[in-house]
Formats: C-alpha cells, structure tokens, sequence
C-alpha cells in the first residue's frame, strides 16, 4: 500500500478563477471549487513526480471581501453549536438512565425530558456500547 502525502494550499478569488498556491510546490486554478481542488492535486503530483492517487491536497478556499469573515463565523458557529449538541446528547443519556433507575418506564422519561420514545430507545443503547 502507497503511503498519501498531504499538502496545504490556499485559493483565492480572482475574478472568475480560484488561483491556488500549494505551499512550496507551485500554483495552479480553476473555475470552480472542484475544479481549483482537482487542478492542485494534478499540479502537486506532476511536480513532485507521483501519482495522483499518493496526494492529497487540503486546500483553503479565501472568498473575496468581508465573506472571508463571515464564513469563517460561519464555521465557528457550527463547531460550537456541534459541541453543543454533543454535550446536550451527553446530559440526555445521564438524565435518561437516572430517570429509569429512579423506576420511571421510558414512555415516562420520554414525556420528562420531551423526546421520543425512540430516542429514549436509543439513548439507553448508546449507552450499553
């Protein structure tokens, strides 16, 4: 098996091209994301002398004006709203499994904790992994 090389590279907006720049490799673009990512691997792989398939190039994507900004908030909005969630879903399962040894039924620790009774099904399994 052929080991994959990672490289890093940043696009931005020209106009109607993503100019990529892969760090100490080159530069290259494209008209769409796709297409700037397809064009990066190609340029790293051609100038490294390796197939396309041992490359993989983690490209940055900067869009024009403010929007670089905004997408970054975007990002981080989601990552917290993740965490979020994933801690929400952690508290759930604790209070689920305190309700059910306090001898609550799950239809009773669903309508408690306003959730499903499938999702108080799934709960106590995730918990049994």
């Amino acid at each position: 098996m052929v080991a994959v090389k990672t490289y890093t590279a940043t696009a931005t907006r020209e106009g109607g091209w993503w100019i990529v720049e892969a760090d100490g490799i080159g530069t290259t673009q494209g008209r769409t994301t796709a297409e700037a990512q397809r064009m990066a691997v190609d340029m790293v792989a051609l100038m490294e002398d390796v197939d396309p398939s041992e490359v993989t190039v983690d490209v940055t994507f900067v869009p024009p004006g403010g929007l670089a900004d905004e997408v970054r908030e975007a990002r981080e909005a989601t990552r917290h709203a993740a965490e979020a969630q994933e801690q929400a879903g952690r508290k759930t399962r604790a209070a689920v499994h305190r309700l059910l040894a306090a001898g609550m039924s799950k239809q009773d620790a669903a309508r408690i904790l306003r959730v499903a009774p499938q999702r108080i099904s799934q709960l106590t399994k995730q918990r049994e992994k």
